[in-house]
């Protein structure tokens, strides 16, 4: 008796232990841990879904609709949220969409939940909050987590609410204007990545195969149209300042080198002419003309540039000096045209001329021969060149690094990037 007692106990332990699948620790501590925390939040009661925008940075996302709740990430201000409920205090909302949820392998078998009541967690690890729980039947579709093969990274269950302090929320509008507002967001990015990428390509190039058409109507779009999304508008006008510092750059190099190869092919021509003999008849004949006696000139031997009447010698340096003969040509120029006239009668008639100018005076510091000025005027917001300048009668170096107000007439720019100017006077 007592031998078939025992053998029929030694058949049923048996059976159990085929029958019963066998789990792993991790396993059945997570499916028998049913997150007391989770389930001692309170019921968010649904309300009229709205759109929902953060007023404040550094705004909480908890997992509960408590200040001793876990913190489970921070909005900054102007995020957007979908609310769909509220708690006391609190908006109920959808995870944000870039949220991604976990669960433990064991509990899912070609993509169908076998167990009741198994935790979803925010990170693949047993001490992460619980956010949701799904059940016996409940499919899912998701890949092994990169972070620990035992899990599955799924996206949150549409039953997951995380929890935003109602004061720190502005109502903007339905549900549906989020879908509207992620639109824009979507189009003003788009537009930022393309001048991005567009820009790099084009300033790669040479200076005469750039085209920035494309780039600049794409900012200037997100510039004007998209003033709702101040964060990418900001960053559009960077950039826009900073392709159009690179592309004057460019333009500046080429037209120095265009300026150097035509100075340097000149200078060969020059050199070739002066090498060749030179017949008497050939000798070009020179007639005197009797210049009239008024100021156009110093009565010397020979012109001194630094002694021209128009300027006062004591107060000219050296720098200012060199501008003279190019003066003294414009003046030249005049007076042919009007067949009189004197320096002073010239400068007058410059004087009715000017505009008024406002920037940084900076130095222009390379050496080119028929460059357009001494030194730059400069944009003091955007950093960028307005115009080059020079003068014969303000030492501009005095003045330099500051911001001023010029009074000038325009000059030749000999094909620069930027106009010149003869600065007449400064406040």
């Amino acid at each position: 008796m007592y031998n078939y007692i025992f053998t029929s106990m030694m058949l049923i332990s048996l059976f159990s232990l085929v029958t019963c699948p066998i789990m792993g620790n991790n396993s059945s501590i997570e499916k028998n841990n049913s997150s007391e925390n989770f389930f001692k939040q309170k019921i968010a009661l649904n309300i009229e879904p709205f759109t929902g925008k953060i007023i404040r940075n550094k705004v909480r996302m908890r997992l509960q609709p408590s200040l001793d709740a876990p913190i489970l990430s921070e909005f900054l201000k102007d995020d957007l949220l979908n609310v769909v409920g509220e708690s006391g205090e609190f908006y109920a909302i959808l995870p944000p969409k870039d949220t991604r949820a976990y669960i433990f392998r064991t509990f899912v078998l070609d993509g169908t939940v076998e167990g009741n009541r198994v935790n979803v967690r925010l990170e693949p690890a047993l001490e992460s909050p619980v956010i949701a729980q799904l059940n016996s039947g409940d499919s899912i579709d998701g890949v092994v987590s990169a972070l620990s093969s035992k899990w599955l990274e799924i996206a949150p269950p549409s039953t997951t609410r995380f929890y935003v302090c109602k004061e720190y929320v502005e109502n903007i509008g339905t549900a549906a204007m989020m879908q509207q507002i992620e639109k824009r967001r979507t189009e003003a990015s788009a537009l930022l990545n393309s001048a991005q990428l567009n820009s790099k390509i084009e300033l790669q190039k040479n200076y005469q195969e750039m085209n920035l058409d494309g780039v600049y109507a794409d900012l200037n779009t997100l510039i004007t149209q998209y003033s709702d999304f101040p964060k990418y508008v900001d960053r559009a006008k960077i950039l826009l300042n900073s392709i159009q510092d690179a592309f004057i750059q460019k333009k500046i190099t080429y037209l120095e080198a265009k300026t150097i190869a035509m100075e340097t092919r000149e200078a060969a021509v020059k050199k070739e002419n002066d090498s060749k003999p030179v017949n008497a008849e050939q000798m070009p004949i020179r007639k005197e003309k009797n210049l009239p006696r008024d100021d156009s000139f110093p009565q010397t031997s020979e012109k001194i540039i630094s002694n021209w009447e128009p300027f006062d010698p004591d107060k000219m340096t050296s720098r200012m000096a060199i501008w003279i003969p190019q003066e003294r040509s414009l003046y030249e120029g005049w007076r042919q045209r009007r067949q009189k006239g004197s320096p002073r009668e010239f400068y007058e008639e410059q004087f009715g001329e000017t505009i008024e100018l406002k920037g940084v005076i900076e130095p222009y510091i390379h050496t080119i021969k028929t460059k357009p000025g001494d030194f730059l005027l400069v944009n003091p917001s955007t950093k960028l060149p307005i115009a080059y300048i020079y003068s014969t009668r303000v030492d501009l170096q005095k003045n330099q690094g500051q911001a001023v107000l010029l009074h000038a007439v325009k000059r030749p720019n000999y094909n620069f990037a930027f106009p010149a100017y003869y600065v007449i006077s400064v406040d």
